[in-house]
Order: structure tokens, then sequence, then C-alpha cells
């Protein structure tokens, strides 16, 4: 899912709403993209990979779980509602 959105754009958003650096919000990204995130089994690994990768407690891990999984699903929720709009993250 992610592929086909701006990935530039989501991992500013995940900056923002998260408040962390660059370098943390790529590892996010990279995690998100090498898994389907809407496959409730995965939910589990990609939090164990989420607190493995950026050595942070399932409490974090949960949190950034849930906001990436809103950023996503707000994008495709924008994309359908207004098709030719540009703007996905806001």
């Amino acid at each position: 899912m992610v592929k086909k959105m701006n990935k530039t754009k989501f991992i500013q958003t995940l900056k923002k709403n998260l408040n962390i650096d660059e370098t943390k919000a790529n590892i996010i990204n990279n995690i998100i993209e090498s898994n389907n995130i809407f496959i409730k089994k995965n939910k589990e690994k990609i939090i164990k990979d989420f607190m493995e990768q950026l050595s942070i407690n399932i409490e974090e891990a949960n949190n950034i779980y849930e906001t990436s999984i809103d950023i996503i699903t707000n994008a495709i929720k924008n994309k359908i509602k207004h098709p030719f709009k540009t703007k996905n993250f806001d």
C-alpha cells in the first residue's frame, strides 16, 4: 500500500505525528513496506520488528503501529473521496 503513496510525504507525516527523526521514520517505513500492515496476524510481527529495530517498549511500538495505520487509512479514504486531489496526508 505505501509504495503507491508518496513515500516522502508519508515519512514527513510520521516524523510530525510521532515527533521522531528522519532515521527512525525511515526504519518504520521500511518495516511497513516489508509487511502487509492490513493483515491482522502481521500486527504482532510488525510491533516486534518496531521493538527490535528501534529499541523501544511495546507501548511505544503499539503507538507507532496505530499512528501508521491512521496515516495510511486516512490517505486512502481521502483518495477515494477526492480521486483527483494530489494531497494525501493532511
